[in-house]
């Protein structure tokens, strides 16, 4: 998947306390991986599969490639599907990882059989309203009682938020997404019925910038990987005639408050591959890399991000 553009392993307590504070109280519990010669050791083997987030797709990609080139004869296949996917993928085991932008409820890991997961946080992602430029025209931020009234559809036309007389058209992420339940956590408290029905639904994070970007009055939610592309305006945050954009700056320091950890999911059992990819997307070698500031990511020591409900 093509994009535009835009760590030392971590003990258990923080990444448990980055969960703990950007995540429901039915969020699953965490644990860090277990020592494992990094990506440099060339001495692994084997195939992983790996499926879920679209978001975080771009950065286990470039995590993937670095990590084959140090490892000859090891095999990664990276591919999105959603975080709902991911998640029934690292429970059901057709996933060696899955990757999710919100973490398991207690409801599926007792529908799925999953009380084993474990839950590694290996990025903050952010998340913001992403607009066609026939739409908002010379508007640059958006309340949240605004971004309320646009995506549950009271809203329906630019020039009730001081845009174009342009009729709003909603595009949202397919429910069970991660994408779109960061932003019900933000919008509404949680509940993902909010969002208006009949709005057209996408399955990845690259269809809605294409979209987006190409029809008149569209607007939706992306994670900051995706907001570079052509025909696409970010929209802000107005809070008290403060206009808060989603820059990295922004994200790192905390005052975003529209997403959180993006995880890797795997089960109790990780074997020694799991293991050595988990602990390579949380080393130094990998936070060196230029794709973290290329693409909005911030690494998971950094300061967390946002209240999930938004208060």
């Amino acid at each position: 998947m093509s994009v535009k553009p835009r760590g030392v392993l971590l003990t258990g307590l923080v990444v448990g306390a980055l969960l703990a504070a950007c995540s429901s109280p039915s969020s699953t519990s965490t644990a860090n991986p277990t020592s494992a010669p990094p990506a440099a050791s060339g001495s692994l083997s084997g195939k992983l599969t790996i499926a879920g987030s679209s978001a975080l797709q771009p950065l286990i990609d470039q995590a993937a490639k670095n990590f084959q080139t140090a490892n000859k004869d090891v095999q990664i296949t990276v591919s999105a599907g959603g975080s709902g996917a991911g998640r029934t993928g690292a429970c059901n085991g057709s996933l060696d990882i899955g990757m999710s932008d919100v973490p398991l409820t207690d409801q599926e890991k007792s529908s799925l059989n999953c009380s084993d997961a474990i839950s590694t946080a290996v990025a903050i992602e952010a998340f913001a309203v992403a607009a066609n430029p026939k739409g908002p025209g010379s508007a640059k931020a958006l309340t949240r009682d605004q971004m309320q009234g646009i995506f549950s559809g009271s809203i329906t036309n630019w020039s009730q938020v001081a845009g174009d007389n342009q009729q709003v058209v909603l595009v949202n992420r397919l429910k069970g997404s991660g994408t779109r339940q960061s932003m019900a956590n933000y919008l509404f408290d949680g509940d993902d019925t909010k969002f208006a029905v009949g709005a057209s639904e996408e399955d990845n994070s690259q269809t809605v910038a294409n979209t987006v970007g190409q029809t008149p009055g569209a607007v939706s939610y992306l994670g900051l990987a995706f907001l570079g592309g052509p025909g696409i305006t970010t929209m802000g945050i107005q809070d008290n005639g403060n206009t808060l954009m989603p820059t990295r700056d922004t994200v790192a320091s905390g005052k975003w408050p529209i997403g959180g950890p993006g995880l890797g999911i795997t089960r109790a059992a990780a074997n020694p591959l799991q293991t050595a990819f988990l602990n390579y997307l949380l080393s130094p070698e990998f936070e060196k890399d230029p794709i973290w500031d290329n693409l909005g990511f911030i690494p998971p020591a950094s300061p967390k991000i946002g209240n999930p409900t938004g208060n």
